[in-house]
């Protein structure tokens, strides 16, 4: 369109896929792009975009300069381009486009399905509210498989009238892999994950300040096994590095609460407990801690 410097409305540009071997020219209007999940349905089988080689082969020409008028094999325009003609599109031939084109004169055998991709601020056919399109994960997929793999598999139900019948099946996925990169996507600061507390690895990160210190051990060790008695998965770091290694460290993992353990709190027979989510922070008497993660976890 832009090459002939005129609007795309008017423009039927064509695309070349290939479709359980054999070459199935598209043609969609100049402004609209082709779905490929809804080709493949219109299609069935394998799909793919023709190699340059192939388009020279079987059209003349390259991408760019091809188009219905002449082409020997199946052609499928989007429905918006049903019934339009004074449409511009190539010549099969470099740099060649011929115009006045009407599709129903020119080109009588064409198909015509749903092909396009919709675009955000469209009107919705069922609701009529605009449609907003986004990026998305696919997390799971439900799809009718019908009775092809029970007849093979010769699995039968007897109905009403106990005349045997092929099972009607279904496949039904989720993946499992995709929630998590799809649950910290959706979930994150500028410091790390924010787990919650059905989907943490570890419900608490208990945090050694100094576990060189007898007394710090002892009672990291303590809390340790009283939370692990108690049911409740925890992240221990006693690593002999800085407090501010450790609590960076602790925030980019992103664990729901963090126990920290030192020796000046400890002294006032304390430890402090942060919310990974709020950031909030507070001290607990040591005989507390427990029930305190615990009120926090439910």
């Amino acid at each position: 369109c832009a090459f002939l410097n005129i609007e795309e409305e008017v423009c039927a540009k064509s695309r070349v896929y290939i479709a359980n071997g054999e070459a199935v020219l598209i043609l969609m209007q100049g402004n609209d792009e082709v779905n490929e999940t809804k080709l493949e349905k219109v299609l069935g089988g394998n799909v793919r975009p023709a190699h340059p080689d192939e388009l020279k082969e079987l059209t003349g020409a390259d991408a760019g300069s091809i188009g219905p008028i002449g082409f020997k094999g199946k052609i499928v325009a989007d429905l918006r381009l049903k019934n339009r003609n004074n449409l511009f599109s190539g010549a099969n031939k470099n740099d060649y486009h011929i115009g006045g084109i009407d599709l129903n004169r020119d080109v009588p055998k064409i198909e015509y399905a749903d092909l396009r991709i919709v675009e955000s601020g469209e009107g919705c056919p069922k609701c009529e509210n605009l449609l907003e399109v986004f990026p998305a994960i696919e997390l799971g997929h439900i799809f009718k498989l019908g009775t092809k793999y029970s007849e093979s598999m010769k699995a039968f139900f007897l109905d009403e009238n106990g005349k045997e019948k092929p099972i009607i099946m279904g496949s039904y996925g989720i993946g499992v892999e995709r929630v998590i990169a799809c649950f910290i996507e959706q979930n994150h600061d500028t410091k790390g994950i924010v787990w919650n507390k059905t989907l943490a690895p570890f419900a608490v990160h208990l945090i050694s300040i100094n576990p060189k210190n007898e007394k710090v051990g002892q009672t990291c060790e303590m809390i340790y096994n009283e939370l692990f008695a108690s049911g409740i998965e925890v992240l221990y770091d006693d690593r002999d590095a800085s407090p501010g290694f450790k609590f960076n460290d602790a925030d980019l993992l992103g664990m729901p609460v963090q126990v920290v353990i030192g020796e000046k709190k400890l002294k006032e027979n304390k430890a402090e407990i942060k919310i990974r989510k709020t950031d909030q922070r507070f001290d607990v008497e040591l005989s507390e801690v427990i029930n305190k993660v615990k009120e926090l976890l439910k």
